[in-house]
């Protein structure tokens, strides 16, 4: 299914060597975009290289950034605008998630999650910014929230905050860069098969105990999350900005 057209469009999603991130990378791919693909480690590169987004090679270029790092993001980003001489979309897509309740996570923690999940989103959108302010062009953010966002849950304290943050850095980048024609908008997905909950939901029982608290009576596909990020980078979503559409099947109904 190919609904929108990403022609001549440059994109960069962050931690897409697998999982959510991967299928967004090729969904853009697919749609005609050239897009750039990232991981913070070699060993996510050559996870990409064995099974690639797509064939042609022309459209498709992969970088290794920590994005927690500020400084490795710029490198990255200043090697896609003089590699394809633009950069249209950024999808800050990587995160990662760490158990422990508010009594008992630790500094270390905390520096962890924040730095990769909202330290990043910040400065990353900053340098974005930076550049089309300064090209005097439009663009468009889609930052990847969580229903943690919206609906804190146990467990899950330095998540719940960094995704709760990412909500809030939408909306503030919105207000502050809409002048300028940049769009700025948040998908917030609810329980997604990846490799961060695999091993929860192969406890016995699980899966079925969470699609009995969605109206839809089951957890989301990459694709659907993929597929409200293209909507709102695309042309169709071109008077929405500072939104944050959660695609979580009616969980946050409860």
């Amino acid at each position: 299914m190919n609904s929108y057209d990403f022609t001549g469009k440059v994109i960069v999603v962050t931690g897409s060597d697998q999982g959510i991130g991967k299928s967004i990378a090729q969904r853009f791919y697919e749609c005609g975009g050239t897009v750039v693909t990232n991981s913070r480690s070699e060993e996510g590169l050559k996870r990409l290289e064995r099974n690639p987004i797509g064939a042609d090679s022309e459209r498709i270029f992969s970088g290794v950034a920590d994005v927690s790092k500020p400084e490795q993001v710029y490198r990255l980003f200043q090697e896609v605008v003089d590699r394809f001489c633009g950069f249209d979309i950024l999808v800050n897509n990587a995160g990662i998630w760490d158990r422990g309740d508010v009594l008992s996570v630790d500094e270390r923690q905390w520096d962890k999650v924040l730095d990769t999940d909202l330290k990043s989103v910040f400065f990353a959108s900053q340098w974005f910014c930076r550049y089309h302010i300064e090209a005097g062009t439009p663009g468009a953010i889609v930052n990847i929230s969580s229903i943690n966002a919206a609906r804190s849950r146990p467990g899950c304290a330095v998540y719940n905050i960094a995704k709760a943050g990412v909500k809030s850095a939408t909306e503030t980048f919105a207000l502050e860069v809409g002048k300028y024609g940049i769009r700025v908008n948040a998908v917030g997905p609810g329980s997604i098969p990846t490799a961060l909950n695999e091993s929860f939901y192969k406890k016995a029982g699980a899966e079925e105990a969470y699609n009995a608290t969605v109206p839809l009576g089951r957890r989301g596909r990459k694709e659907e999350v993929a597929n409200t990020v293209l909507f709102l980078a695309s042309d169709d979503a071109s008077y929405l900005t500072g939104q944050t559409i959660y695609v979580e099947g009616g969980w946050l109904l409860h």
